[in-house]
């Protein structure tokens, strides 16, 4: 195997969460009497964590941080209401699973949330789950990713990261690792092509193990 170590990242990459993202988002929008956003948006706005989706969904509202408290005490409890895993997704894990590799999560998502998430939907997949939490720098900062390569005893070029966005491929490159994005995410593929003619696209999840063995 090239690879030892593949990392996720989880919305837009294994779980379709956009909806429950989007119907929280236009919950707390709503409260304070300001404009919905559509899942276009939302997607467009998502990648930087949830801090940076209501300042834009708010168009920087000057109480966007109420906003925020409103968003995340409805998305507590709403945010497995409508998401799933992209097709082929747990088939690809099995895979990883069977060739021994070390299999993770690297999310801007709030690490509580995303930990049950992956204990929903992919059980015990993954051997670590990492997302936003006090003291850790979010992507496409690389320091948890270069700190799981470093407690993992692992060279840069044995581990891979797969995404959906720019700031997955920017965190990879901010690493010194390689990269895959995906198009069937929360970004479209001419938006991927014009942040960067580098960036290894793939359409779909199963296309992952090509790149493995």
């Amino acid at each position: 195997m090239k690879y030892k170590m593949c990392i996720f990242d989880l919305d837009g990459t294994i779980l379709n969460t956009i909806e429950d993202l989007c119907d929280a988002c236009n919950m707390a929008l709503s409260k304070h009497h300001l404009p919905k956003i559509s899942i276009l948006q939302t997607k467009q706005y998502l990648g930087h964590g949830i801090r940076a989706l209501i300042e834009q969904a708010s168009s920087y509202h000057p109480q966007w941080e109420e906003i925020l408290k409103d968003f995340k005490f409805y998305y507590q409890t709403h945010f497995n209401c409508k998401t799933k895993p992209f097709k082929g997704v747990n088939e690809l894990l099995q895979f990883c699973k069977e060739q021994g590799m070390i299999v993770g999560v690297l999310t801007n998502k709030v690490e509580d949330i995303a930990v049950l998430l992956c204990q929903v939907h992919f059980k015990d997949a993954f051997a670590f789950v990492y997302g936003d939490k006090p003291g850790r720098m979010r992507k496409p900062h690389s320091g948890a990713l270069l700190q799981l390569i470093e407690d993992y005893n692992l060279k840069k070029e044995e581990v891979l990261l797969v995404g959906d966005s720019e700031v997955d491929y920017q965190t990879a490159q901010n690493a010194s690792i390689d990269s895959l994005i995906l198009t069937s995410g929360f970004r479209t593929k001419e938006e991927l092509k014009s942040y960067s003619k580098e960036m290894i696209l793939i359409d779909q999840p199963q296309e992952v193990k090509n790149y493995l063995l």
